[in-house]
């Protein structure tokens, strides 16, 4: 059951995630620029708010679907929740720059980005599930319309 409180940002989170499984089909190139930007403003954000208030990030204990998740969150993650949520952070403006290069670097930020949203998906509602899911995808379909038009110039650092 998802609170009052999730039902906005839980819808739009999933009409942006079937936004941009749409624009990876049809417009790759724009796809590529907005999923930079996605994991650039997370990458950002997750900064900031593991610096000035971490124990935010413990109620998405109570929302994971794996009790590992569960279990995970509420033990050591709850002792290093700043620690680890910086990594988390660095992986994600990690694949934000490597989204924007060409070659095995943007392959690689696919890689990484495929990960990430497929690793919080057992967070349920809180990572507003099946929108991860179609992520992961939207990444691939950019990936493959990219090849399969062979556009050389999608690359935003050559």
């Amino acid at each position: 059951m998802i609170g009052p409180e999730f039902i906005a940002p839980y819808t739009i989170s999933n009409i942006v995630s079937v936004v941009l499984l749409v624009s990876a089909y049809r417009w790759p190139r724009i796809s590529r620029i907005l999923f930079v930007l996605i994991f650039l403003i997370a990458g950002l954000f997750n900064i900031y708010t593991a610096m000035t208030e971490p124990e935010a990030y413990l109620f998405y204990g109570d929302m994971a679907v794996l009790e590992p998740y569960r279990h995970f969150i509420h033990g050591f993650f709850s002792i290093h929740t700043q620690e680890i949520v910086l990594a988390i952070a660095l992986g994600q403006l990690c694949v934000a720059a490597l989204l924007s290069f060409k070659g095995k670097l943007f392959k690689l930020g696919i890689v990484g980005g495929v990960i990430f949203f497929i690793a919080i998906t057992p967070l349920g509602i809180g990572s507003a599930f099946p929108a991860t899911l179609l992520m992961a995808i939207a990444l691939i379909t950019m990936h493959y319309q990219l090849v399969k038009r062979r556009d050389k110039d999608a690359y935003l650092i050559t």
